[in-house]
C-alpha cells in the first residue's frame, strides 16, 4: 500500500508539542524544595503551573525592583542555505531589563543588526527598534525569559474549549520528577501536545511546545528561583538554536526611575513582550496554497517519521526565518539513513513556505508577528 504524507498546521505564535519526547528528560541540578511549597498538597495540573509561577515569576505585583543582564548567543538552524548566507540572524547577544513595577520598566534587545528598546514609563509605554522585523531567535529567548509558563496556560477560563491536561510522575535514576502534557489526541494523528516537566520543588526545568526550552542552575533572588542558564533547542536536533547566561541583581534605588522618552504610545503589536492567541483579534493565516499542494511520490517518506517546520509570519504576512525544527523517528533523533531520505522532503517543505504569503495576526485591529508551524508524517 503506498503512503500519502499528512500535513498538520499547528496553532500561530505557541507552537504545540508534536510527539513524545526524544527520551527520557533529565532535571536539570535538583533543587531542594522551599520550606512552602507544600509538596503532598499539588495534586491538580494547575496548581503546579500556577506553584511554578509563583516560584519563579520576578514581575508579580509588590516584587523586588531588579536588573537583569542576559548574554545569549543565536545558533543557524536547517534551512538549507549556503553556510554563512542564512537570513536567520544569529551570533551574539544581550538582553536587559531594568525592573521597578508593573507600570514602569526598560527592556532593551541587541543581536546583530537588530536593536530595540521598550519602555512603560509615567503612564504610557513606548517601542523604538532598528526594524520592523523582530529576529526570530530574540522572540524565542523572551518567550523562554518572559513567559515560560503562558498566561493561557495559568487561566483556563480564557479557552473556550479547556485543555485537558495529564499529569504523571516519573524518574530518572534517583530524581523523580513530573510530566503535565495535553491528554488530547486523535488517533491516527500526529500528537500536538504541550509537555512541561518539574521537579519535586515545583520548578519547572523544561517545556516542549515545538522547540524545547529548558531552564538550569537556578540562583535564589527576593525569595524567587532564576535560572542561571537558558537553552532553546529542537527536538531530535544536536545543536541549540539559542543559549543564554542569565545574571540578576536588585536595582539600586538610584536606578529606580524609568525616563520616558518622546514618542508616541506604541500599538500593541510593536512589543517586545511575547504575545498570546488569547490577546488577539485573530491569529493570522494558515497555510497557504503552496504548502497545502505538497504532494510526495509514493514510499517516499519512511513510516514513522516527522518533520517539523517553524517560521516567522511578519507584520505584512511574510515568512520569515523558515526553518527545520524537528526531525526524528517515533519520537527519537533520526539515524543516518532515515534522514537522508527525508532531508529533500525538508527541503521542499521550506521552498514551499517560503513562497507563500499569509494573512497577518492582529491585535486591538494592528498587525504583530507571530510564530507559525507545521508537522509533517506519514499516514498509510
Amino acid at each position: 500500500m503506498s503512503r500519502s504524507v499528512s500535513v498538520l498546521a499547528l496553532s500561530v505564535l505557541f507552537l504545540t508539542r508534536v510527539s513524545v519526547a526524544c527520551q527520557q528528560p533529565v532535571p536539570l541540578n535538583p533543587r531542594p524544595a522551599p520550606q512552602d511549597t507544600h509538596q503532598e498538597s499539588v495534586t491538580q495540573p494547575l496548581d503546579w503551573f500556577r506553584r511554578a509561577d509563583k516560584l519563579t515569576n520576578l514581575r508579580l505585583p509588590g516584587s523586588q525592583p531588579f536588573s537583569m543582564r542576559v548574554t545569549f548567543q543565536a545558533w543557524p538552524g536547517i534551512d538549507f542555505t549556503t553556510p554563512g548566507h542564512s537570513p536567520i540572524l544569529t551570533g551574539p547577544g544581550v538582553y536587559q531589563e531594568s525592573w521597578v513595577s508593573a507600570e514602569e520598566w526598560l527592556r532593551e534587545v541587541t543581536l546583530g543588526s537588530y536593536h530595540a528598546v521598550e519602555i512603560r514609563a509615567s503612564g504610557k509605554r513606548t517601542f523604538q527598534a532598528s526594524s520592523s522585523y523582530e529576529p526570530g531567535r530574540v522572540m524565542m529567548l523572551l518567550k523562554a525569559l518572559l513567559t515560560p509558563i503562558p498566561r493561557s496556560v495559568l487561566e483556563p477560563e480564557l479557552h473556550e474549549h479547556p485543555t485537558h491536561w495529564r499529569l504523571e510522575r516519573r524518574m530518572s535514576g534517583t530524581i523523580p520528577w513530573v510530566r503535565i502534557s495535553d491528554g488530547s489526541h486523535i488517533p491516527g494523528v500526529p500528537s500536538e501536545e504541550a509537555a512541561y516537566d518539574f521537579l519535586p520543588s515545583g520548578i519547572l526545568v523544561r517545556r516542549e511546545t515545538g522547540s524545547l526550552t529548558s531552564w538550569d542552575d537556578d540562583q535564589s533572588f527576593a525569595g524567587r528561583f532564576v535560572p542561571r542558564h537558558v537553552a532553546v533547542q529542537g527536538p531530535g536536533l544536536e545543536d541549540p538554536m539559542v543559549s543564554a547566561a542569565v545574571a540578576i541583581t536588585p536595582l539600586a534605588p538610584s536606578d529606580r526611575t524609568i525616563s520616558q522618552v518622546p514618542s508616541e504610545p506604541a500599538d500593541p503589536g510593536s512589543t517586545l513582550q511575547p504575545i498570546e492567541p488569547e490577546t488577539m483579534d485573530n491569529s493570522g493565516g494558515g497555510p497557504g496554497s503552496h504548502l497545502q499542494m505538497l504532494t510526495l511520490p509514493p514510499n517516499r517518506y519512511p513510516a514513522g517519521v516527522e518533520i517539523c517546520a517553524i517560521w516567522v509570519v511578519d507584520k505584512n504576512g511574510m515568512p520569515r526565518d523558515v526553518e527545520i525544527s524537528t526531525i526524528r523517528n517515533e519520537g527519537q533523533p533520526l539515524n543516518q539513513e532515515p534522514k537522508d531520505a527525508v532531508w529533500e522532503i525538508a527541503r521542499q517543505m521550506i521552498a514551499a513556505i517560503l513562497k507563500d504569503r499569509f494573512r497577518p495576526a492582529l491585535i486591538d485591529g494592528k498587525p504583530c508577528q507571530v510564530y507559525s508551524g507545521m508537522v509533517m508524517t506519514p499516514s498509510v
